[in-house]
């Protein structure tokens, strides 16, 4: 099997849009909503646009749903996607996700978990594993992809065990965990970023078992290339186009710190090189 381009494991972010927003997390859940069954060369466009409409949460919430609909139908389920963008708005307001509140998450990640919970019921503590509850189960139409999405992204930070989700000023150092390394998503975009972040740590990962093992000194010398070993089709898509969203940003940090001005200073200027 020929290895497939990615972005060297030198580089800083893989390319998906979820390494962009894990600061901000409501739209990082409204990111994954126009996401779900819409390409990211289609709806990103647009939800940036709309990031730039709306920019707060109450404004969201307090969003005109024809108007909202009118942005964003030509991407499909415009009626439903509108709607359910308000109705997360104004969860979120009244009852954000927080530390030690956990919400029943119906056979995730496994079948079968949360059974022993009634949907009314909230957890009030805070533990490493969730099986059948997590701190964002109570938002509308949230699934196995916005929670997948969170865990890897926002979960460590909300939870106060780390500064950012690759353990960053971990508190716990010798025995934390980043919460990203216990995802197993479906999501073939999450996957192939998840192989990617695993090969950082020296690690191949099987995203069908969550199994790993140590990565060759050839493996880890592709990785370092911009080149892995991907047998999926669509998960070899995502990784092409996480090279070229890359790329895409690498050009326009070049763009940013070359316009920084006329009078440029010598650290711009090798910045801009």
């Amino acid at each position: 099997m020929s290895a497939n381009p990615v972005p060297s494991i030198l580089e800083d972010k893989f390319g998906i849009v979820q390494e962009r927003l894990w600061q901000e997390p409501f739209w990082l859940i409204i990111a994954v909503v126009f996401l779900n069954q819409t390409t990211g060369r289609a709806a990103m466009p647009v939800f940036w646009a709309l990031k730039a409409r709306y920019i707060t949460i109450e404004n969201i919430a307090n969003a005109d749903v024809t108007e909202l609909r009118t942005m964003i139908e030509h991407l499909g389920l415009g009626n439903q996607r509108s709607k359910r963008i308000v109705e997360i708005a104004k969860v979120w307001l009244t009852n954000p996700p927080t530390r030690s509140r956990r919400y029943r998450t119906l056979h995730y990640p496994s079948p079968g978990d949360g059974k022993s919970m009634k949907s009314a019921d909230i957890l009030e503590d805070d533990v490493e594993i969730t099986p059948g509850a997590l701190e964002l189960g109570h938002m509308p139409g949230c699934k196995q992809y916005a929670y997948d999405s969170w865990r890897i992204f926002c979960r460590d930070v909300l939870r106060g065990v780390a500064d950012d989700y690759r353990g960053l000023n971990a508190k716990d150092f010798e025995n934390f965990e980043p919460e990203w390394k216990r995802v197993v998503p479906l999501d073939k975009e999450l996957r192939a970023c998840l192989r990617w972040m695993w090969l950082r740590e020296g690690y191949i990962w099987d995203p069908l078992t969550g199994e790993k093992r140590f990565a060759t000194s050839e493996e880890m010398a592709q990785a370092i290339r911009g080149q892995m070993e991907i047998e999926d089709p669509q998960e070899r898509k995502f990784a092409r186009q996480a090279v070229e969203n890359s790329a895409a940003d690498a050009g326009k940090y070049h763009r940013e710190v070359t316009d920084v001005g006329n009078d440029a200073d010598p650290v711009t200027e090798t910045l801009a090189q």
